[in-house]
């Protein structure tokens, strides 16, 4: 798993959500920052993304940037392995660059991640 990489998962085991890498394993030992999409509700802080943006997305979905957490690549790689996670096409790498730059700055994105983004 690389940043910009893509997977359906649900950690809870309910709705299976999108979720990104938006941060790079190699350059943190592993560690890896992910951040999950979710249905749009178009508030003042959302960061949404539109149908065609990405090949899951079929209607307006918001970054979740509060449920955004700290994991390592290894514990990714397990639960593709296990089939309660599955791989998906990597997102557009200006989106990425985008998601990267509002999470520096958004109130809900837990600043102790901050760190592990690319600068």
């Amino acid at each position: 798993m690389n940043l910009g990489d893509t997977f359906v998962w649900c950690p809870t085991g309910g709705i299976d959500h999108l979720w990104i890498l938006i941060s790079d394993p190699a350059a943190n030992g592993g560690d890896c920052v992910v951040i999950n999409l979710t249905e749009s509700s178009h508030g003042k802080y959302s960061f949404t993304l539109r149908s065609g943006q990405h090949r899951y997305i079929y209607k307006d979905s918001d970054v979740n940037f509060g449920d955004a957490f700290k994991t390592h690549v290894d514990g990714i790689n397990a639960h593709v392995a296990s089939g309660s996670a599955r791989p998906h096409d990597p997102m557009d790498m200006a989106i990425v660059k985008e998601i990267i730059k509002v999470a520096k700055t958004h109130v809900a994105f837990q600043p102790i991640l901050r760190r592990l983004l690319p600068p």
